[in-house]
């Protein structure tokens, strides 16, 4: 694939150093630590408003449905990255020091399937303003990678369209089914697995998607559900 440096070089020329550490903050809504925080803390917001309502289930079918998706997204970002495995720009460019592989842009592609899912399937505010938002977070996680000289331009613009046509192929072959979507995630898992030849990170995408399914799968027994009512009254 022919990437140009000419876009990155551009930025980071006009970009004076003290932004460096601003956008590596900006950086972070595309961070896998972030993201998988970001998914913790929705899982935990909806269990324990569940536990105490009452309901049959501890994770709705919503919050389990975006947890399938964003992981398995999470692991389709490492298989794509592996399967491609081209370089990033070179080190004169960077900002801060990365190596590893350069594309898909692993930041911009975990931003688009966290806050797009989010913004599709989230029930707070109105559905225009969660995707303006979710548009804005991407955009802002996109523009970061390349003011900090550590991706090119097609590096991000390929990472949000595939982020998209992944969301777009989850929510038509499950239906919304958190059962589709976790099975769906735990054959992206095992593919990584594959693909990197077991190393380190494919194992924990792997151990993550399978351990999300498990999680979700326990939540539904009903015993389950009433050590974690007793364990929060």
């Amino acid at each position: 694939m022919n990437r140009n440096v000419g876009f990155t070089e551009l930025i980071r020329d006009g970009l004076p150093e003290w932004a460096v550490p601003a956008f590596e903050c900006i950086a972070l809504l595309g961070d896998k630590l972030v993201v998988v925080g970001v998914l913790a803390l929705v899982t935990g917001s909806d269990a324990y408003g569940r536990a105490t309502r009452d309901y049959d289930r501890l994770v709705s079918d919503r919050a389990a449905f975006v947890l399938a998706v964003v992981l398995g997204g999470l692991a389709l970002t490492l298989l794509l990255k592996t399967v491609f495995g081209l370089p990033r720009p070179p080190s004169s460019l960077q900002a801060v020091p990365r190596s590893g592989e350069g594309f898909p842009s692993g930041h911009a592609m975990a931003a688009t399937v966290l806050w797009g899912a989010l913004a599709v399937w989230s029930a707070y505010s109105t559905r225009r303003r969660r995707l303006a938002g979710a548009a804005l977070v991407i955009g802002l996680v996109a523009f970061s990678r390349l003011a900090l000289g550590v991706h090119y331009l097609v590096d991000v613009l390929a990472s949000i369209g595939f982020g998209v046509g992944y969301l777009l192929v989850a929510a038509w072959a499950t239906d919304g089914e958190p059962e589709r979507a976790f099975a769906g995630t735990a054959v992206l898992g095992g593919l990584t697995v594959i693909a990197t030849g077991g190393t380190d990170e494919g194992w924990i995408a792997f151990g993550s998607c399978v351990g999300g399914a498990t999680g979700w799968w326990m939540s539904t027994r009903p015993r389950v559900r009433k050590r974690w009512l007793s364990a929060i009254q």
